[in-house]
């Protein structure tokens, strides 16, 4: 009987991981809609430039949670816990939090 290299099991292992546990980015951290501006208050510009950071400079570093997994007040803890790791200025850290509040509410709405 022939047995597989323990190398080919750990690839196909892996390979079926990554496809079966694949979420597109939109379902984690949505685009940034008029109906997310409306309710963010602010300009679509900080949004978007929120949802950069968010899907760019904190995603480089460890995988980042869907936008409606945590609570305003959780998001709030969150983005002060990691604004100082990520290096954020006052600016970024204030759009990351527009951003997540803002796409928050609408996936809650929806």
């Amino acid at each position: 009987m022939m047995v597989p290299h323990p190398l080919k099991l750990c690839a196909v292992f892996a390979f079926g991981a990554a496809v079966g546990g694949c979420v597109s980015i939109e379902k984690i951290a949505p685009p940034v809609s008029p109906r997310m501006i409306a309710i963010g208050g602010g300009s679509g510009a900080n949004l978007e430039n929120g949802r950069r950071i968010y899907t760019g400079r904190c995603a480089s570093c460890h995988s980042i949670d869907p936008v409606s997994k945590h609570s305003p007040d959780r998001w709030r803890a969150i983005i002060d816990d990691m604004a100082d790791q990520a290096e954020l200025s006052a600016m970024e850290k204030s759009a990351v939090l527009a951003y997540v509040l803002a796409a928050r509410s609408v996936a809650a709405a929806e």
